[in-house]
């Protein structure tokens, strides 16, 4: 444990938590010590990705928990010290939960307040006159904490503005569920501004539930994890799967006069209809019919020099997941950062929450690629942005000429996300929050056009969401949705009339 990392490691902690710097820590407080002390030892030159920074983290967790814990010196006091290496040493989840927030150190900048992990177990939830239990239910741990923290404070907003606090928002991992009761949970605590962590002895009931930072193999996991919840779901696996089906979801749309991209589904082998519709098209995109977050997404041009054997290997990738989906290119309209000049492709999310009524597009945020030929998303290395810097910047993907996007054009945008995300609700049980991802391609006469991607049934980057004008709050201020609250309240109040026999609220 080098001296100068500890320094670093203890400055952080104490602003992280807003303590006066030199701050004597408590043994909840220890945990963001710990998680900067990792992250400063596992640092390395240039971006690290998640799997080499979870490695670097490890190996200095080991030697962090093998070394002399007295170099902690007044950060820690000598009693917390032998409690925290104790922790450490024999709690598993404690010492995974600590390297799981030095690897959200060291791959994103923190969007989120820091999280206090108890080293014991708490008897139950503090009473704070919460009524209702929902639960952000997750499997990817680093991070996840950029998801909760925008919906547990629209949580808080939405209750300011009724008779009292109603929801208490909690984040639940997966594993932490049992016979649909949470053992452990993490929930922010917005009096001193901090995630807390614990485990609970006295195991809460869940109300509703949110799937969401379910990492790799997510649709899958939702479909098993959504089987075993028995509570109300934001995203029940019938409405989810139906979104995940991007050709179905795309013919629905199109039934419904929607604008979509042309496009062809093909099964696994069929290279000939694949290569035919190369042929018919200037720039296509290959991509799995049930992938997410841009895993696994390419564009392709007709005339680069190797184009049939990118499409080749590119289908065999897709294929791995079942059925492929090949479209043409319709995102004609791309972002020209004012900084440098450079033109980026471009690709909008928006919100659009059920208020137990009718779909409400509130929020939503800009994903920019590395360059006009990579995807938009920031699995590519994109960039997000809101949504309101890079309206004032569009051009021409092609050649650069400026496009034009005024109000009518954001209000032509949000009712069709709306009629989107009302057009797939075409079950009983609708996803709550949809991310609705549009591009926008070129009309021919200086103007945009919107086009209707997909819709994710657990969408992700919520810390980048802001309001949208005349939703939410209006001005563009951070936040993902304040109808969802909405729809919960209707949809337990249609639950109490129909099942009396409910637990009391």
């Amino acid at each position: 444990m080098k001296p100068r990392d500890l320094e670093v490691a203890w400055t952080r902690t104490c602003d992280g938590l807003g303590l006066s710097r030199g701050a004597s820590l408590s043994s909840d407080e220890a945990s963001v010590l710990l998680k900067y002390l990792i992250a400063e030892g596992a640092a390395a030159p240039g971006n690290q990705t998640r799997g080499c920074a979870t490695h670097r983290a490890r190996v200095v967790l080991h030697q962090v928990i093998d070394g002399s814990f007295d170099a902690l010196g007044d950060a820690l006091p000598p009693a917390i010290r032998r409690r925290v290496l104790t922790a450490l040493q024999e709690d598993y989840i404690y010492a995974e939960r600590i390297l799981d927030l030095a690897v959200s150190d060291l791959v994103s900048e923190s969007m989120a307040p820091e999280v206090c992990i108890s080293i014991d177990a708490w008897d139950g939830l503090h009473e704070d006159g919460s009524r209702w239990i929902h639960a952000i239910v997750f499997h990817a741990a680093p991070l996840v904490t950029h998801e909760i923290y925008p919906l547990a404070t629209d949580a808080l907003v939405h209750d300011a503005r009724r008779t009292g606090p109603y929801f208490r928002v909690l984040g639940v991992h997966g594993d932490w569920i049992v016979e649909g009761r949470a053992s452990r949970v993490l929930l922010f605590d917005a009096h001193r501004d901090r995630f807390l962590e614990a485990s609970l002895t006295d195991p809460v009931h869940l109300d509703s539930a949110h799937l969401l930072a379910l990492g790799e193999r997510q649709i899958e996991r939702h479909r098993c994890w959504a089987s075993s919840l028995d509570c109300l779901l934001l995203n029940p696996w019938p409405a989810s799967a139906a979104a995940d089906d991007k050709e179905g979801l795309r013919r629905r749309w199109q039934a419904a006069g929607l604008e979509v991209p042309e496009g062809v589904l093909l099964a696994p082998g069929d290279r000939a209809n694949a290569h035919a519709f190369l042929d018919s098209a200037t720039e296509i995109v290959i991509k799995p019919n049930t992938g997410t977050e841009g895993d696994r997404v390419l564009y392709l041009r007709r005339d680069v020099a190797d184009a049939t054997e990118r499409l080749d290997v590119q289908l065999t990738a897709c294929w791995e997941w079942g059925a492929a989906l090949v479209e043409r290119r319709c995102d004609g309209v791309g972002w020209r950062d004012p900084n440098t000049e450079r033109i980026h492709s471009l690709a909008l999310r928006l919100h659009v929450a059920h208020d137990g009524n009718r779909c409400v597009a509130e929020s939503g945020y800009a994903q920019v690629g590395v360059d006009p030929d990579h995807l938009a998303s920031r699995g590519a290395g994109g960039t997000m942005l809101p949504i309101a810097t890079v309206l004032t910047s569009l051009v021409c993907r092609t050649n650069g000429g400026s496009v034009e996007f005024d109000e009518k054009d954001l209000d032509r945008l949000r009712q069709m996300a709306e009629t989107a995300a009302e057009t797939a609700a075409d079950t009983d049980d609708a996803v709550a929050l949809a991310g609705i991802d549009i591009v926008l391609d070129t009309d021919g006469a200086g103007g945009a056009t919107p086009v209707l991607l997909e819709l994710n049934p657990r969408p992700a980057g919520l810390s980048h969401a802001r309001f949208l004008p005349g939703a939410g709050e209006g001005r563009g201020e951070a936040g993902v949705s304040l109808c969802m609250w909405d729809g919960i309240l209707r949809q337990q109040s249609c639950a109490a009339v129909a099942h009396p026999e409910a637990r009391a609220m």
